[in-house]
């Protein structure tokens, strides 16, 4: 079997093991597509595009107005994306709270079908961007989560269903370490699932009925501290798990109780965790690959690697194939062997986002995409450049939703979709 052929089956194999029904390999629900890992079961993704000249660029709508780093999710032929009205800075240094936003626009040509205001909770955000975490959806509700510290869920008719306010407690919004609310909820069977890895030692994970908003469990998590990461669920030797990467550990719970399954010591408060290969790799100080066949504390017997200290910052890794692809800071980009943690190879991508966290598809192409500059590699333990593209936004829109051949992604200005003709 020849090395692509290889890749496409251990990609399928990772899709399958995660994905929740064949339903959603055409769609992409949530933070980092049905997988939470940001593995396409698309082939044939555009390579080119050009935001000065218009070429792979179906359509763009303006944000302006607003302002937010949720990425865009997709069901069918919708899309749907939150935002925050744009403060001046007379309304933050008064702490007003913006109004927020859910938009549903028609995938074909971006042309809006309804806004739906959510009123906004009480928190106010340590810089103006309120619409960070990425929405979720089942097909027939997108559950959205704002820095506010409210959640509500609303119809595909754009009606609100419910609304919940949260009082805390979290960590200052002034300490820099913590920009505010950025985990992503998702949505599990009859669940929506939050990570609140905001508070000072106080953090909690809660799962809310999806119908009524209603908490179904919640579990406290004592050695918490700020963190960004977005949980995702596996199904490995015959059980559920909900993988979680914080700021002292990785982890895998029960999804149904919140029951601890497995812990193992890492560290990395930003960047979401990656699966492939039957292995959870997460964290940058250290960086590990652990086997979640286990139970307890793992550290000492199911870590397969372990790398003291990796450099990255916002991105999450993506595993395929035989590599671990992740950007380390902004412009490069680093491969490792999946099997070992062994550094296959370093490589600048000019431009390339801090925030970009890529996307592999079964034709063994790695997407780093943003609404600044983009780049698509060959996987492989060296660094191939298929092509190089430039939307010329501001670069901040960093991990896409990908759908029906299409690539859409967002910045707080515009609202991108990139295709063929």
């Amino acid at each position: 079997m020849n090395p692509r052929s290889i890749f496409q089956a251990v990609c399928a194999v990772a899709a399958l093991q995660l994905l929740p029904s064949p339903l959603f390999a055409e769609n992409w629900p949530s933070w980092r597509g049905p997988t939470g890992v940001g593995i396409s079961t698309e082939s044939s993704l555009p390579l080119h595009w050009d935001g000065k000249t218009g070429e792979g660029v179906l359509w763009k709508i303006s944000l302006k107005g607003s302002t937010g780093h949720s990425r865009p999710i997709v069901w069918k032929d919708r899309v749907f994306v939150t935002t925050s009205v744009k403060q001046t800075k007379e309304q933050e240094t008064a702490k007003e709270i913006p109004e927020h936003h859910l938009l549903c626009l028609q995938t074909a040509d971006g042309k809006q079908i309804w806004s739906t205001p959510i009123p906004p909770g009480k928190m106010t955000e340590g810089y103006d961007i309120y619409a960070a975490p990425t929405p979720a959806t089942d097909g027939k509700a997108v559950c959205c989560w704002f820095g506010s510290a409210v959640m509500a869920a609303v119809d595909f008719d754009g009606k609100l269903l419910w609304r919940k306010e949260y009082d805390g407690p979290f960590l200052s919004n002034t300490n820099l370490l913590n920009p505010g609310i950025c985990s992503s909820p998702i949505v599990y069977e009859k669940s929506v699932i939050l990570l609140f890895d905001l508070g000072a030692g106080k953090g909690y994970l809660q799962a809310l009925d999806k119908k009524t908003g209603e908490v179904k469990w919640t579990s406290m998590r004592t050695k918490s501290s700020h963190n960004n990461s977005t949980p995702f669920v596996i199904e490995t030797t015959g059980r559920k798990e909900l993988i979680v990467s914080g700021p002292n550990a990785v982890e895998g719970i029960d999804p149904a109780t919140g029951d601890p399954i497995w812990s193992s010591k890492c560290s990395d408060p930003q960047g979401s965790a990656a699966f492939g290969g039957n292995l959870i790799c997460a964290g940058k100080e250290p960086m590990i690959a652990v086997d979640p066949s286990g139970a307890g504390d793992v550290t000492k017997t199911n870590v397969k690697w372990s790398i003291p200290k990796v450099p990255g910052e916002y991105s999450s890794p993506v595993i395929c194939g035989d590599f671990v692809y992740r950007v380390r800071t902004e412009g490069i980009v680093g491969c490792r062997r999946l099997a070992t943690g062994e550094e296959a190879y370093v490589g600048r991508l000019p431009g390339v986002s801090k925030l970009s966290s890529p996307v592999a598809t079964p034709d063994g192409f790695i997407y780093f995409v943003s609404t600044g500059k983009s780049y698509v590699i060959k996987t492989g333990d060296t660094l191939e450049i298929l092509a190089s593209n430039d939307l010329g936004g501001g670069g901040n829109g960093s991990s896409p939703a990908i759908s029906g051949g299409r690539i859409f992604v967002r910045d707080s200005d515009w609202l991108y979709c990139i295709g063929g003709k």
